[in-house]
């Protein structure tokens, strides 16, 4: 492979990466604060107290059924003109908190939830047509570096912005919306940057012909494998686990604590420790195996959740205000390391679930992973509809019970000496 070849690659990961930083850095930081800026807007243009958690909600539930379809949509139109059409609905959904109505935060909520489908989707094909030869591993690791920043970056900015504030005002919602947006706006744009690729890696060639609802078809077959039996459970909670740390617990943080800058701190510390999660996982995972790692991830996850039950009030999820005093007084920096060791936790059982079947499913990995997306979109989907109506306390309990009930089958399935026997 010549240099023009290898420099075009590498050009078009670091697009791909740069643009998925920027759009991400916006929206995980926008998400993630949602909440708690609806919750100071109740009562303005429709919005509710909980229509932070609803807006989420219908976002993970329409990503996780689009899964389905994106790869069919990617493979119509390409990946470039994908990357910029589905990176828009995460712009104006951004914008739309400038001036948020009811309707328009719900019915971007839904776009956007069917664009991070295709998103994802068309980064894999980007990877795979810039990753000839032996360069996937280098040139995945190459995203991954760009696309972890993203936890970081926009969190950031909120934290020196907010400072002292107690409430986020209009004008700093005014701001924070416009800053925020016009990065995501950057991001989308630079997705036309990309080149065509000059020599393409490993992609899977579909037909066609081939139906749109294969990927639906293949999925059904592939459902009724005894080894996803046992992966359900693990799945499940990952999609609990999903909504505590993107959302629940950065809540948690605005209800018991008065600076509106620490909101951001809980987005940046999990995200600190999401990446060590790969780090230490990764490495640990050739010693201990994927079921080592899942036992170690459910002690810390526990452990975690114990620690928040003592030193958060317990109406923290459902009040604007805590009114309620925690078991012992809560306290910020306790509460950044809780969100490492949350991200690190959850980072195992991702890690670990990504891992189980790439190697059970290598044959056709596709259609296991949209299953993957979709329970764990929809259960992630349902705990967003519950989180604001029911109390730390029974949401603590959800998490631990599913995460002990995901670890004893993934441990299950791993000792099977048979795991990689499918029977459809």
């Amino acid at each position: 492979m010549g240099f023009l070849e290898t420099y075009t690659n590498i050009y078009n990961i670091n697009v791909l990466g740069m643009g998925f930083m920027l759009v991400f850095s916006a929206f995980i930081t926008a998400s993630s604060m949602e909440a708690t800026i609806f919750k100071d807007l109740k009562g303005h243009n429709g919005i509710s107290q909980n229509t932070g958690f609803y807006s989420l909600g219908i976002i993970y539930a329409c990503l996780g059924v689009a899964n389905f379809f994106s790869p069919s949509f990617v493979h119509m139109i390409g990946t470039r003109a994908s990357l910029f059409l589905s990176a828009l609905p995460y712009t104006g959904f951004i914008f739309c908190l400038y001036n948020p109505y009811i309707a328009s935060v719900f019915i971007l909520s839904a776009m956007l939830g069917f664009s991070g489908a295709v998103i994802w989707t068309a980064n894999g094909e980007v990877i795979a047509k810039n990753s000839p030869g032996e360069t996937k591993a280098k040139n995945t690791g190459i995203f991954w570096m760009w696309f972890n920043t993203s936890m970081l970056l926009g969190n950031i900015f909120i934290f020196f912005y907010l400072g002292e504030s107690e409430h986020i005002s209009d004008s700093q919602r005014h701001t924070i919306s416009l800053v925020l947006g016009g990065l995501s706006t950057v991001g989308t744009i630079s997705f036309l940057l990309m080149r065509k690729p000059t020599e393409t890696g490993n992609v899977i060639n579909e037909s066609e012909s081939e139906s749109i609802l294969q990927p639906l078809k293949d999925a059904l077959r592939f459902s009724k494998s005894w080894q996803l039996l046992f992966l359900y459970a693990p799945i499940i909670f990952t999609g609990v686990s999903l909504n505590f740390w993107s959302s629940v617990f950065v809540t948690i943080i605005g209800s018991s604590f008065p600076k509106r800058s620490y909101l951001a701190l809980g987005g940046m510390f999990t995200g600190t420790g999401e990446i060590l999660a790969g780090f230490i996982w990764g490495r640990l995972t050739n010693y201990i195996g994927r079921h080592g790692v899942v036992m170690l991830s459910c002690i810390i996850n526990c452990a975690v959740y114990f620690v928040v039950f003592i030193s958060f009030p317990f109406d923290a999820t459902v009040s604007v205000k805590a009114e309620m005093h925690p078991i012992i007084e809560s306290n910020i920096y306790l509460t950044c390391v809780l969100a490492v060791f949350l991200g690190i936790g959850d980072g195992g059982f991702n890690i670990s679930i990504y891992s189980a079947l790439s190697t059970i499913f290598e044959e056709k990995p596709a259609p296991v992973f949209a299953i993957f997306k979709l329970v764990q979109s929809l259960v992630g989907a349902i705990a967003f509809l519950y989180c604001g109506h029911v109390i730390l306390p029974y949401q603590l309990l959800i998490l631990s019970l599913s995460c002990l009930a995901g670890a004893l089958s993934f441990i299950k399935l791993e000792e099977r000496p048979d795991i990689n026997n499918i029977t459809l």
